[in-house]
C-alpha cells in the first residue's frame, strides 16, 4: 500500500525537519521531503499537521505472557522470593491459550504506547505468542524459556537446543515475527547449553539474550557456583559476542563492564524492574560506565508485576536520571542519546532496518499530537522528560494498525474481556493448587 503522511513534523536522530511529507510504498519509506511526492498511486493519505512523526519505539525485554497476572505479586517481594513463591507458580498454571490472549492484551498496549517492535525472552508458548503477534501487526522477537538445571522447568541440554533450533527455523520466514536464542539466566542453564545456543544464533544469524547479573543475589549465587561473576563466566566461556544481548546487567564489577565492551554484547536495561524490586542498581550497577564506555544500550519494560508497565520511554528516562544523578553530572546522558537507545541504537542491535525516518528504511512509525509539549523547545527533552503526547497513528513495515485511538487489526474491547475472565481464572487456579499466596 502506498501512503502519505502530508505535512508532518518529522523527528529521528539527524533533528527535526519541519513541514516534511513522509511517501510509503510497499513497507519502506520512499521518501520524506517538503514536496508533495509526484506519485501516481497513493492509496491513502494522512494530515499530519500539528504532529509530529518519530521512529517506531523498540521494547528491547518484555514478557507478555506474565500479563494476566499483572499487578498481582505484592510489591514487596525480594527478587529471588518473586521468582519462586509467585512467578513459577504463575507459568505452572499458565495454559497456551492464556498464553496466546495475555500476549494479544500485551502487544495491544505496546502499540498503544508507540512500541513498533519487541523481544521477548521466555516464553513457554513462543508459537501462540508469535500467532498473536500477527494477528496485531507489531514486530516481535520471540524466544523461548530454555534453562537445564534448578528449576521445575528445566529440560535436558539436548532437549532445550533441540527446541530452540525448532522454534529459529519455523519463524525464519516471517517479516515481522522472528525467533531470538534465548536463556533464563546462568543459575539456571549449564556451560553446554550457553555454548550450544551462542552457535545456533551464530547459525541462524539471530541475537543470543539471556538474563545477567539480574540482582546481587544472582551475582552471589553465580559465584559460589562457578567461582566468578555471572559476566566474567560467561565471557570465561565464550558466550559473550557482538551476536549477545545482556538482559537486566544489574550488577557489574568494573571488569565485566570491559569485557561487555571488548566483546561489543549489547545491553538491554530494564532500571525500572531494578529499583522496583530493590534489586542494587543504585548500589551495584554500572550504568555510568557502560553509557562513558559506549557499550551498545536498548532499553525494556520487563514485565507486568516488574516495572507493571509497557511504556519504554519511562525506561529511557529513569535510566537518565539515575545515570546524571550517579555520576554528578547531567551531561553523561542526554534526551537525543535516550531517545536513541529506544530507537535507532535498539534498531541496530536486532539487526532491522529501522529507527531513523529516512528513504529505503523500513516503515515504522508513529504519529503524535504536538500539544501540548511538543510545540516548542527540544523535542528530544519534551518525549522523554513530559508527559506523553497522543499517539495518532503507529505503522509496522508500511502497515498502519493503530489510528485515532483505535487498533486496527483486533478488537481491544474483545480482548480486554477475554483477558479479564481469564485473569481471574488463573489466580484460583494457582491459589487452589496451593502455589503461592497474596495471588488473588
Amino acid at each position: 500500500m502506498a501512503v502519505l503522511i502530508r505535512d508532518a513534523d518529522v523527528l529521528d536522530l539527524s533533528g527535526l525537519r519541519k513541514n516534511s511529507n513522509i511517501f510509503v510504498d510497499d513497507g519502506r519509506i520512499v521518501q520524506v521531503s517538503s514536496d508533495i511526492p509526484a506519485f501516481s498511486k497513493i492509496d491513502y493519505v494522512i494530515e499530519g499537521k500539528g504532529k509530529l512523526a518519530i521512529p517506531g519505539l523498540i521494547n528491547a525485554h518484555v514478557h507478555t505472557e506474565e500479563t494476566l497476572f499483572a499487578n498481582s505479586i505484592p510489591d514487596t517481594a525480594n527478587h529471588i522470593e518473586w521468582f519462586q513463591n509467585y512467578a513459577l507458580p504463575y507459568y505452572g498454571a499458565l495454559t497456551q491459550e492464556d498464553a496466546y490472549w495475555s500476549t494479544l492484551f500485551s502487544q495491544a498496549l505496546m502499540l498503544m504506547h508507540g512500541v513498533t517492535c519487541y523481544a521477548d525472552s521466555a516464553n513457554l508458548w513462543p508459537l501462540a505468542d508469535a500467532k498473536a503477534a500477527e494477528r496485531c501487526g507489531i514486530r516481535a522477537f520471540i524466544g523461548m524459556w530454555n534453562c537445564d538445571l534448578n528449576t521445575p522447568f528445566a529440560r535436558p541440554t539436548d532437549k532445550c537446543l533441540e527446541q530452540m533450533e525448532n522454534l529459529l527455523r519455523k519463524l525464519s520466514k516471517s517479516t515481522k515475527v522472528r525467533a531470538i536464542a534465548s536463556l533464563i539466566g546462568v543459575n539456571t542453564c549449564s556451560d553446554e547449553l550457553y555454548k550450544g545456543t551462542i552457535a545456533l544464533a551464530k547459525k541462524h544469524k539471530t541475537l543470543a539474550t539471556s538474563h545477567e547479573a539480574s540482582g546481587h543475589e544472582d551475582v552471589v549465587k553465580c559465584v559460589k557456583r562457578t567461582g566468578k561473576r555471572p559476566i566474567e563466566h560467561l565471557a570465561s566461556i565464550g558466550f559473550l559476542t557482538r551476536q549477545t544481548l545482556i538482559s537486566h546487567a544489574t550488577d557489574l564489577s568494573d571488569k565485566e563492564v570491559r569485557l561487555i565492551k571488548a566483546n561489543d554484547c549489547a545491553i538491554a536495561a530494564c532500571p525500572v524492574t531494578e529499583l522496583k524490586k530493590g534489586k542494587g542498581l543504585w548500589k551495584f550497577g554500572k550504568l555510568v560506565q557502560l553509557i562513558s564506555s559506549n557499550v551498545r544500550i536498548c532499553v525494556g519494560t520487563d514485565n507486568a508485576n516488574s516495572s507493571n508497565n509497557f511504556d519504554p520511554i519511562k525506561s529511557a528516562l529513569f535510566l537518565s536520571l539515575l545515570a546524571k544523578d550517579y555520576a554528578l553530572n547531567p551531561s553523561i546522558v542526554n534526551a537525543r542519546s535516550a531517545f536513541c537507545f529506544l530507537t535507532k541504537c535498539a534498531s541496530d542491535i536486532f539487526s532491522l532496518n529501522t529507527g531513523v525516518l529516512q528513504p529505503n528504511f523500513i516503515a515504522d512509525l508513529v504519529l503524535l499530537e504536538k500539544e501540548p509539549f511538543l510545540l516548542f523547545g527540544d523535542p528530544y527533552q519534551a518525549l522523554l522528560f513530559c508527559d506523553q503526547p497522543k499517539i495518532d497513528l503507529v505503522m509496522v513495515g508500511g502497515e498502519v494498525v493503530y489510528l485515532n485511538g483505535k487498533l486496527l487489526k483486533i478488537d481491544f474491547n474483545e480482548v480486554l474481556k477475554e483477558v479479564e475472565k481469564r485473569s481471574q481464572r488463573i489466580a484460583k487456579r494457582v491459589l487452589d493448587h496451593g502455589h503461592c499466596k497474596n495471588c488473588s
